[in-house]
């Protein structure tokens, strides 16, 4: 699962309403509870939940007429069907609805998890691939704009570094410029961001071992902060890959992040394996060997309403200014390993945030 998935459960027998729901609940979801079609459709117009499972034979307003009107107005909702067995007619105009998950009463609790999980990685494919989508029309417009962007910036500090060579160093003067040209090229940093995330400002792809270059990138990025870094990584990890100079920026990032989200100071744990991806796996990956890292922090974790969105373009939570509040990190991150044929994404709990970044083994690449 990629985090707790938004549910809603409709059942009028209440036996196995109350069975499933505890069985819900238990495995970590929100669960909300009808007892009938027109009440579930009445709560999932209320709070639109990802997944909806119900019972097909219901007094009232059955679970096919329900799920009629939620797809109405909300067609990319993912339903699952609990039937009796002998009930082909309502499986077929399921069926007819656009549902492909169902499972046969009584309930089997491993069938019911399934089910849920392939619902869930359904949803997490969609939401990744609008993402792409929408990361691609930015990026072309972002590219253009640090290319005229960079253009303009040179003159300016060309023009800075004259007018020092014309002033007396250590008057007012000088330390005026000196600030301007330290910003400007702190604003040519920005421009580089810019250009990696609409796929620009390539280096050479060399297939490299990843723990040598995590261990000293993270320990660069760390500088005088307290937090702790522990690292488990096999010696005999696959090579991969890479564009060392923007993989040292994923890095830094993922690095600098942490160490924000734990300001009392912490532990990083930086892992890497081996992880071999299937077409049933659910990630959005082709199938082949990949190497699995994951950078996870202690810290407060990152709130469940903006998790979905941080690796979007100029979303942000920290106070605008020069360096922070740019909001392009994430999305740096998201480009570049989307471009190393990879992906990345993050889960969070009370207990700290977690990025996991999957990048294809070098053999499989045809590189």
């Amino acid at each position: 699962m990629h985090g707790t998935v938004s549910l809603l459960y409709v059942e009028d027998d209440t036996v196995t309403r109350e069975l499933v729901t505890n069985i819900l609940k238990l495995n970590g979801h929100n669960c909300i509870v009808a007892e009938n079609g027109q009440q579930g459709l009445e709560l999932y117009r209320r709070h639109t939940p990802e997944i909806v499972l119900s019972d097909i034979m219901m007094p009232d307003m059955n679970g096919l007429e329900m799920a009629r009107a939620i797809r109405k107005d909300f067609p990319e909702v993912q339903f699952i069907f609990m039937t009796a067995l002998g009930e082909s007619k309502s499986i077929l105009e399921a069926i007819d609805i656009g549902v492909t998950q169902y499972i046969v009463k009584p309930v089997e609790i491993s069938k019911l998890m399934a089910a849920i999980a392939h619902c869930d990685a359904i949803i997490q494919l969609k939401a990744e691939a609008r993402r792409v989508k929408h990361l691609e029309a930015i990026g072309v417009l972002a590219g253009g704009l640090a290319h005229d962007y960079n253009n303009l910036l040179q003159v300016v500090m060309g023009c800075v570094s004259l007018a020092k060579m014309s002033v007396e160093a250590g008057s007012e003067a000088y330390t005026h410029l000196n600030m301007a040209e330290k910003v400007s090229s702190e604003a040519r940093e920005l421009s580089q961001r810019l250009l990696v995330f609409s796929g620009g400002g390539s280096g050479p792809m060399q297939k490299m071992s990843l723990p040598p270059l995590i261990i000293s990138s993270v320990r660069a990025s760390l500088g005088g902060a307290s937090v702790t870094p522990v690292f488990d990584m096999p010696d005999d990890l696959p090579q991969v890959m890479l564009d060392i100079s923007q993989m040292h920026l994923v890095i830094s990032h993922l690095t600098v992040n942490a160490v924000e989200a734990m300001p009392q100071g912490g532990m990083l744990q930086v892992a890497a394996s081996n992880s071999s991806i299937s077409q049933e796996s659910g990630l959005p990956l082709s199938p082949g060997n990949y190497v699995h890292i994951t950078f996870s922090d202690t810290g407060n974790g990152i709130p469940p309403e903006n998790l979905p969105k941080i690796f979007d373009p100029y979303f942000t939570t920290k106070k605008m200014g020069v360096n922070k509040g740019q909001g392009l990190g994430l999305s740096v991150c998201h480009s570049v390993i989307r471009k190393h044929g990879g992906l990345i994404m993050a889960n969070s709990s009370d207990a700290g945030a977690t990025f996991n970044i999957w990048l294809p083994v070098a053999d499989e690449t045809g590189i």
